[in-house]
């Protein structure tokens, strides 16, 4: 009989060790630029993107930038995810600004005319110049933007912000609306897949899918209407409105020397950058 409470005392203190040892550890991702603090990552991935707007390479500075997007993937182990959502936005979003700001830029004088037709279309050496940079910038700060979520989770960026001072109620707020766009997504493919199980024809031409989008959005908003009421009594359930400051499980590592410095020189680099092309 004497062993029994031994054993449940043992067991009780190794859940216990067990617990305050995961908790007491900073949460990581287990790769050196991922664990990086949100806050700082995010100021690098933007002297970037700064850089390749500013520098006075029209076409070079932010064809740099966006290799530099996809190196960066590689080494963060996020190539999978990242390179062809990259490739996505330059099919989709890069080759139609390029299509049109090629034919909607007036050539110059000296510029080498290779096709016309009117007064207002013409695609010449200059229009082609400036629609590559153009695009190239865009694609720029539309990578550092995307390479930011692939990198950094939700979770991460509300402890970041949580650290400087947001309240807990604003990253909750914030942290469940990203979470409503992935609950959104899955829904959406869920409806697709049941009207599909209906008979209704989800695929085929233009006007076949734009009469198949109001059977599929219908669901999606009430579904998100309800998902809107559950997070807003969840405020109350989770106790947010509680004066007292709450007690926090998950924490990131400490912003470090190493940190710091890289945000020096992602200041550096982006003041650097607008001063040439001022000089320049």
């Amino acid at each position: 009989m004497a062993q029994k409470p031994q054993t449940q005392a043992a067991q009780i203190e190794d859940l216990r060790a067990y617990y305050v040892d995961r908790y007491s550890q900073p949460y990581r991702l287990g790769n050196p630029i991922r664990d990086l603090n949100p806050l700082v990552l995010f100021v690098f991935l933007l002297a970037i993107a700064i850089a390749s707007v500013a520098l006075p390479w029209p076409v070079l500075a932010p064809t740099i930038g966006c290799v530099l997007f996809v190196v960066i993937a590689i080494l963060a182990g996020r190539a999978k995810q990242f390179i062809p959502l990259y490739l996505k936005l330059f099919l989709g979003v890069g080759s139609v600004l390029f299509i049109l700001r090629v034919f909607l830029i007036a050539p110059e004088e000296d510029a080498t005319v290779y096709w016309s037709w009117g007064d207002n279309l013409a695609l010449s050496s200059t229009s082609i110049a400036a629609a590559a940079r153009f695009t190239l910038v865009v694609m720029s700060l539309c990578g550092a933007l995307a390479l930011f979520f692939q990198l950094v989770p939700a979770k991460n960026l509300m402890l970041a912000l949580q650290g400087v001072g947001l309240s807990s109620r604003s990253t909750y707020v914030v942290l469940s609306s990203f979470q409503s766009i992935t609950d959104l997504q899955k829904m959406s493919k869920v409806v697709v897949d049941a009207q599909k199980a209906r008979g209704i024809e989800m695929e085929g031409g233009f006007f076949r899918r734009v009469a198949a989008f109001f059977p599929i959005i219908t669901p999606v908003f009430l579904a998100a209407i309800g998902q809107t009421e559950e997070r807003a009594l969840a405020l109350d359930a989770r106790a947010f409105n509680v004066p007292e400051k709450p007690s926090q499980l998950s924490f990131l590592p400490k912003v470090g020397v190493g940190q710091w410095l890289l945000v020096l020189v992602s200041l550096v680099i982006a003041v650097g950058s607008i001063v040439l092309a001022v000089v320049l």
